[in-house]
């Protein structure tokens, strides 16, 4: 005897359909968790390489400072020796001095330890990263204009792997609830059987069979219904997900928006800041030369304009950091982005 079967269910309610849908969406939702990482460590690259760019103007700050702060320490001794400044105000500029030099070594450390945690997140042993020159006035800003369409914060992949599960949710309620109902099954069989070999061939040996069924689920102990309460709530349960990421991308959008402004406005007074302190350290410098100049008001003079200096180049880093949070906010820029579903599924 020789004979084939084959049995088949045919998929009146939807059930595999179903079933074949929610498996696809956690797909897509698991490409879209991908992305998410991926943006998370763009953002993390950016962020960190614009601290090392900080610490760098930082250290060049510091170290004009110390520059500068000797310098006019050279002119106090000059004028000591000639009797007209007293030790007091040569132990307070060297103090002024020291205190500048001791602020080089945290600022080095934060910018090794810096290129380091750059070296990880692209991958590369930590002596292989030189990060050469660079300004943080340097960097171009992109331009943040008014008037960004709501629409961009679908972009985000956060709120599209939501979207994703809760659609593969309803694709399982559909399943559990079509588990409730008939299973239509057809069977067939054919082949050629015969008691003697030769025989086995030929046209009246061969037989078929054809039959369908229909299969009701009459006690599950509850299986069943419990499957599709568990499938309704967590259906509930990504639905509050989805309006949850909504939420806070706007919030997270709205957020970036403010601190890309008030960064903005803080940069450019501090920037004014320096720019008076400089003039006033200037004049100050000219009148130490001529010897017109009150000392104690000179040494007030350098610390505020060290100061002013440095807080200018912590101003820049908080303003590109706040760019940099707007792009994350946004799902990866301002601009809007083709999306195609059938290249994403």
């Amino acid at each position: 005897s020789a004979s084939l079967t084959a049995s088949y269910e045919i998929d009146f309610w939807g059930k595999n359909r179903s079933a074949l849908r929610a498996a696809e969406e956690s797909a897509v939702a698991s490409r879209y968790n991908r992305e998410v990482v991926g943006l998370t460590t763009v953002v993390s690259v950016a962020n960190t390489y614009f601290q090392v760019l900080a610490a760098q103007d930082r250290l060049r700050i510091a170290r004009e400072n110390v520059a500068s702060a000797t310098r006019i320490l050279n002119l106090i001794k000059q004028q000591f020796a000639a009797g007209t400044a007293s030790d007091l105000n040569v132990a307070q500029q060297e103090s002024l001095v020291n205190t500048q030099r001791a602020a080089i070594p945290p600022l080095e450390q934060s910018l090794r330890q810096n290129i380091a945690t750059l070296a990880l997140l692209i991958a590369r042993p930590p002596e292989r990263v030189i990060v050469r020159g660079g300004r943080l006035r340097a960097v171009a800003i992109p331009r943040v204009t008014p008037g960004l369409p709501s629409e961009l914060v679908a972009q985000r992949p956060d709120i599209r792997q939501a979207e994703a599960q809760l659609a593969s949710a309803n694709a399982n309620v559909q399943n559990a609830r079509a588990q409730l109902l008939p299973s239509i099954t057809l069977t067939g069989e054919g082949g050629y059987q015969s008691a003697v070999l030769k025989t086995l061939l030929r046209p009246e040996s061969m037989f078929y069979t054809a039959t369908a069924g229909l299969t009701q689920p009459i006690f599950e102990g509850g299986r069943l219904l419990g499957n599709l309460d568990l499938q309704k709530g967590l259906q509930d349960q990504l639905l509050q997900n989805y309006r949850k990421a909504v939420i806070s991308a706007f919030t997270d959008v709205d957020k970036a928006l403010i601190a890309v402004r008030e960064t903005a406005i803080a940069e450019r007074l501090q920037q004014d800041v320096v720019n008076s302190s400089q003039r006033a350290f200037d004049l100050s410098d000219q009148q130490l030369r001529a010897g017109t100049v009150n000392l104690i008001t000179l040494l007030q003079v350098e610390q505020t304009l060290f100061q002013a200096e440095d807080a200018l180049a912590q101003a820049r880093l908080a303003r590109l950091q706040a760019i940099v949070g707007l792009y994350q906010a946004l799902g990866g820029g301002w601009l809007p982005k083709p999306m195609d579903t059938a290249d994403a599924r």
